[in-house]
């Protein structure tokens, strides 16, 4: 593609900031509802943790189907029909009068965010040309996945304080109706004409390890690592792991090409930004029950209380591309995972909310610093024009580090809390808010305060976990990410990447044609063939 920018990025770039928004938001606000879900539909909790899960279980196994398919026939066209898919979705949740319903609601979810998170980044890519202006936009998409985290508890504290768990659903439909409204008009259309059929062997095996590894993960804290259940899954995933990189490497035309997979940049990048997911999805895990439990917060001031690392992640995201320059990619995502490791570990250890909130503010630098870098690392391990397959790959390294950092961190702290109460009954050991029934209907006041410590320990360990994992990934980002990456160029030997010469495929302006040149890579030639490249015009 050429070095022209499109006349609408900025408002483009608003779009799919909102799109994203409208995914990440409802996923955090939901949290807040479950309790008033088991009351007024008499959900157990089996069930309402498949509310939960059957979402992540359907987005995870289809994002590289959805980036692929986005690719050939238009990622504009899929982007906002996923948007109106989850629009839908939510309405029909609201709607649900039982368990079964809303498992079905959330299922439409799950299918219309598949579409949706690969979509707004590739588009992003697809506007922007190539250099500071293109991490600025990468970074203000980040910026908005972390408010959207950040934010929920508060929202959702609001909407179901006030007018039900329902309205957590309700909050997307007007958001969906005026995104999709807008982007229909101001976003630009893509697609490549000369792309070859998607590869549906390759999806579907992609989809079935997928699905089996997240599905492991989510299951482990509750059956435990070794118990059956998960391990038939993690053998599942292996097995459909295999099966899938069997096919990609005899496919002639491959879903993924696994030159990527073999990039040194495309390994640091996404195992970087897999980690430094992991630890913010751990902190906040492990954050928003002590807030309450250990220091007295409500719901609303926990989530309150867990604001201002959104506020952290935009300031800081501001300077993401100016530090980039001067650090180069290296610099810039080492930097950034070792200010959140810093910070993760200064919230698991903290005496008061004041240190808490440093911690915090240090979590969000480092976040805003490192995910455009490396995200924008990522990303130049694929030609542009296979950019939609390159935001799905990133999208599900980011899905499997907020499970596993869950699940981990989840595991981790409640092996701890309950091994410290071995001698107290099972009721005690499950959990603190059992702990503190028993203390309260047997007047054993001991009790509550041999939990409270366990539990304050048990996290603090946990989240000391998430620190180290975090460190671990700055170290990984330093000694496998390159210096810098040049704007529109392959990085490493493998030369995986596109063309930048003039006659590269993919001309930027609206309704143009490029053709493939001589200086064209392998990788770009086996995805996308030496055919023009279309982007049409809204």
């Amino acid at each position: 593609m050429d070095s022209e920018p499109h006349p609408r990025r900025q408002w483009t770039l608003s779009v799919m900031s909102l799109s994203l928004l409208a995914i990440v938001l409802n996923n955090s606000v939901l949290n807040v509802a479950i309790p008033q879900l088991i009351e007024e539909l008499d959900a157990s909790t089996t069930e309402v943790q498949w509310i939960v899960d059957v979402y992540s279980l359907v987005f995870a196994g289809l994002l590289l189907a959805a980036g692929a398919v986005a690719d050939r026939f238009g990622r504009k066209r899929f982007t906002l029909g996923g948007l109106v898919l989850f629009g839908l979705g939510s309405l029909l949740a609201a709607a649900s009068d039982d368990v079964g319903q809303l498992l079905a609601a959330r299922a439409v979810m799950g299918l219309g965010a598949a579409f949706v998170m690969p979509g707004t980044l590739s588009i992003i890519v697809q506007v922007f040309a190539p250099g500071p202006e293109r991490r600025r936009a990468i970074a203000v998409w980040g910026g908005v996945s972390a408010l959207g985290v950040a934010i929920g508890p508060v929202v959702g504290g609001v909407l179901v304080t006030h007018f039900g768990w329902a309205s957590v659903f309700v909050l997307n439909v007007p958001l969906v109706l005026v995104t999709a409204g807008i982007g229909l008009v101001v976003v630009p259309e893509w697609r490549d004409p000369a792309a070859a059929p998607v590869d549906l062997p390759g999806a579907a095996l992609g989809a079935a390890a997928t699905v089996a590894l997240v599905y492991a993960i989510i299951e482990a804290p509750v059956h435990g690592w070794v118990s059956p259940p998960v391990l038939g899954a993690l053998a599942a995933a292996v097995a459909a792991g295999f099966g899938f990189t069997a096919r990609m490497r005899r496919a002639e035309h491959p879903l993924v090409d696994l030159a990527v997979l073999r990039s040194r940049t495309f390994l640091g990048a996404s195992v970087g930004n897999l980690l430094l997911v992991f630890g913010l999805a751990a902190t906040l895990f492990v954050l928003t029950q002590r807030l309450q439990i250990a220091f007295g917060f409500s719901p609303l001031q926990a989530g309150l209380a867990i604001a201002p690392v959104a506020v952290a992640v935009g300031v800081s995201s501001g300077f993401a591309a100016a530090l980039t320059t001067r650090l180069g990619t290296r610099g810039a995502v080492g930097l950034g995972l070792a200010v959140a490791a810093a910070g993760i570990f200064t919230i698991a250890w903290a005496g008061g909310y004041w240190q808490v909130l440093a911690g915090l503010l240090a979590v969000g630098v480092g976040f805003g610093l490192s995910m455009s870098p490396a995200t924008e690392a990522m990303l130049s391990t694929v030609p542009d024009e296979r950019s939609g397959m390159g935001s799905a790959m990133n999208d599900t390294m980011q899905e499997l580090g907020f499970a596993l950092g869950v699940a981990v961190v989840g595991t981790v702290s409640q092996r701890l809390y309950a091994d410290a109460l071995a001698d107290l009954p099972a009721a005690a050991r499950s959990s603190l808010g059992g702990a503190l029934r028993l203390s309260r209907e047997e007047g054993r006041g001991g009790v509550a305060d041999r939990a409270l410590d366990a539990f304050t320990t048990a996290a603090g360990v946990g989240m000391t976990v998430a620190a180290a994992v975090v460190l671990a990934g700055a170290v990984f980002a330093a000694a496998t990410l390159p210096a810098r990456v040049r704007p529109g160029a392959a990085v490493g030997p493998e030369r995986v990447g596109a063309s930048s010469s003039p006659g590269a495929a993919g001309s930027r302006g609206p309704g143009a044609r490029g053709t493939a040149g001589p200086g064209r890579s392998p990788l770009s030639a086996r995805w996308g063939g030496s055919q023009p490249v279309q982007r049409n015009a809204p």
